[in-house]
Order: C-alpha cells, then structure tokens, then sequence
C-alpha cells in the first residue's frame, strides 16, 4: 500500500513538472464579445473553479475589486475602478477555458476601456506592466496554495498508510507468535497422546491378567460354594 502511495506521489509530481513549468504566463488573445481580443493568458493545473474561487478572493481581499459571476465560471466586473492598474473606469473581464488535451486551465483576463477599445501591451504598456505583476502575485500564490494543499492530503495520505503497515507487521507477529505456541502446544499434545496410547496398551495387558484372575477367583469362589454346600 505504501508502494501505491508513492508511486501516486511521484506521477503527480511528474504531472506537474513535466510541463517544464508551474504556470505559464503570457501575452494571450481570446474570445470576449464574440471577438478575439488582446489580454493577458495564465495555464497551470488546477480547473476554472477552484481559480475563479482564488480570483475573487485575491482581488478582494488586496484591491477590493469585487468580481460578479458571469456565464459559467467566468467573471467580469464592469464600470470598475482598479486603482492599483489604471486610473480610468473600466470594465474587467476573467475568461477560462479547459485544455482537455492536456488537462490545464487558461485564464483570460481582459480589460475593456470602451466599445472595442481593449488594453493592451502596445497601446498601455505601463497599465498593462502592472496587471502583469498583479496576475504573476495571484498565480505563484494561488499555487503555492493549491500544491500545498495537495502535498498535506498527500502526507496525510502516507502517514495512514505507514501506520497501516506498522499495524500489519504488529498483527503478523503476533501471528507468528501465535503459530509458535500452537506448534508447541501440538507437540505437547503429541507427546501427551503418545504417553496415553501407551497407557492404553498396558491398560488392555492389565485387563487381560486381570480378567485371568477374575476367572480363576470366580472357579475359587465356585469350589468353595460347592464345598460348603456339601457341608450337612
């Protein structure tokens, strides 16, 4: 069981690894308003849910940006002020998408200043800088968070498993313990068997001289009834 534990650990540990990064961040384009638009496009492991979860916290709890659901698990934030990228009131758009290929999540991250007037790296480079760093803060704590959690399970996981396995070795001692006695009782009672057997063939000896002499103190007893009888 331990052996599956780890061997559970190590594929999950390649899963990850084996994308050569945690997550990747990146100048992105991806469909807002039925149009691709420029914006900024984070992949990593964990699916849309558990990131729209993060997400909104995130922005709450740092910049107080409240973020409403949209379709699906998408969110948006619309005629909000986000001090902490841009002075201008905007609308604030979170797009995900699964990778069922190779099971990943992107996130989207849109910013909408006007019909069609979307931010971007060349028109708003500093804006864009700075919801850069704030979308690389969100990932590497986001996570930091997620693979913690499943390290704990995992360790949580190994601990039952090295407990299950120090509770059958005790049980397969005391099993072979048990086998021990049980072997020496039956010798025990072996050797208690032999000593009977061989009581009980002195017994049958006895009990033929025994019966011998029944008979001969029965034709004694006979001859002595006879002889008194006699007696008149």
């Amino acid at each position: 069981m331990k052996k599956l534990i780890l061997l559970s650990i190590i594929a999950f540990l390649i899963s990850v690894t084996g994308k050569s990064q945690i997550f990747n961040i990146k100048d992105g384009t991806a469909i807002n308003d039925d149009k691709a638009r420029p914006c900024i496009t984070i992949t990593f492991e964990p699916d849309a849910s558990e990131a729209k979860k993060a997400w909104k916290n995130y922005l709450k709890r740092k910049y107080d940006l409240k973020l409403k659901n949209d379709r699906g698990d998408d969110l948006k934030a619309e005629e909000a002020v986000f001090p902490a990228v841009t002075s201008r009131t905007m609308d604030f758009y979170t797009r995900f998408n699964r990778n069922k290929d190779n099971n990943t999540t992107d996130m989207n991250v849109f910013i909408k200043f006007g019909y069609d007037i979307y931010l971007n790296k060349t028109d708003n480079p500093n804006e864009y800088s700075a919801l850069m760093s704030i979308l690389k803060d969100f990932s590497v704590e986001f996570l930091r968070a997620h693979y913690n959690e499943k390290l704990a399970e995992l360790n949580k996981e190994l601990a039952k498993t090295e407990k299950e396995k120090e509770n059958t070795i005790k049980e397969n001692e005391t099993l072979a313990n048990d086998i021990e006695k049980n072997k020496q009782t039956i010798e025990d009672l072996k050797k208690e068997n032999e000593e009977k057997s061989a009581k009980i063939e002195t017994n049958k000896e006895n009990v033929e001289t025994l019966t011998e002499k029944v008979t001969e103190k029965k034709e004694e007893i006979l001859k002595l009834t006879n002889l008194i009888n006699e007696i008149k």
